[in-house]
């Protein structure tokens, strides 16, 4: 599932970028970091939580929550915390967890599901858009 169109549309901000993984998100952070955005990466909800408490971040990009905090929690609190941020919940593969992912991504706001490529599509659209503000 992708709403890569129609987020690509609404002129997405990743300036400063929470980045939420608690395994290995290298390529996505390398994504993030050449297309121009300051990244604090965490490696669970809890941290993200935290930051987003004492923090301003134009998005919170998940890959993984860890074991404490699963991915519905994590979303939800940060919607509480910020409305304004956008959420990105970047999934792998499609599994079981797929339809609970959707659900958050469909009735959450300003929370979208993306594969890799379509984070890439994405960041792509925020430089463009970020080129033109400059």
């Amino acid at each position: 599932m992708s709403v890569v169109p129609s987020v690509v549309n609404s002129r997405p901000r990743f300036n400063k970028t929470l980045l939420v993984c608690a395994d290995n998100c290298e390529e996505v952070e390398r994504c993030l970091t050449g297309a121009g955005c300051v990244v604090t990466k965490v490696g669970d909800g809890d941290t993200a939580v935290y930051k987003t408490r004492r923090g301003i971040f134009d998005a919170a990009v998940l890959l993984s929550t860890g074991k404490k905090m699963d991915l519905a929690e994590t979303v939800f609190n940060l919607r509480d915390i910020s409305s304004s941020m956008e959420i990105v919940i970047v999934a792998g593969r499609p599994d079981a967890s797929g339809d609970v992912i959707g659900e958050i991504a469909t009735t959450v706001p300003n929370t979208i599901i993306v594969n890799l490529h379509g984070f890439e599509v994405l960041l792509q659209a925020f430089r463009g858009t970020h080129a033109r503000e400059d």
